[in-house]
């Protein structure tokens, strides 16, 4: 099968727009200057003068929500449990052949900031865009958010 792939994937950085606000990402850089005491601190008789130009090596500290950015939601997000009591799968233990599948966007740009997307709203825009959901087809939302 002929694959396409699409790069939906935005910049992550400080500046992130998120929802909630007080869920963005935040990304701590730490110069070559900066870490070179703190390297220090580890080899012991290692000074900040042994490194070349006082450099030692550049860090970033990246603290951020699983819902940060472009992003999958795992069915633990949702619900602990699934398919009738069985545990719900974590981010970290996705499968990586479910995120190369089959897409379909749905357009929900017409509503309103703030709407709360139906079961019915869904309905209608399958059957507008003709399409059948089917397992592992990777649904896309595209809201004004």
């Amino acid at each position: 099968m002929d694959r396409k792939f699409i790069d939906i994937s935005i910049i992550l950085d400080n500046d992130t727009v998120c929802e909630p606000p007080d869920l963005k990402p935040e990304i701590k850089y730490i110069d070559h200057h900066q870490s070179a005491a703190e390297l220090c601190t580890f080899l012991p008789g290692l000074t900040k003068d042994k490194f070349p130009e006082g450099e030692a090596w550049a860090v970033e500290t990246v603290s951020l929500c699983t819902h940060s950015g472009t992003h999958l939601d795992a069915p633990y997000h949702f619900h602990s449990t699934t398919n009738q009591g069985e545990r719900s799968k974590r981010i970290d233990e996705i499968p990586l052949e479910w995120c190369f599948q089959p897409g379909v966007k749905l357009d929900f740009r017409h509503f309103p900031d703030g709407y709360v997307v139906t079961a019915t709203d869904v309905k209608a825009e399958l059957t507008r865009i003709q399409h059948t959901l089917k397992p592992l087809v990777i649904v896309l939302v595209n809201t004004r958010a």
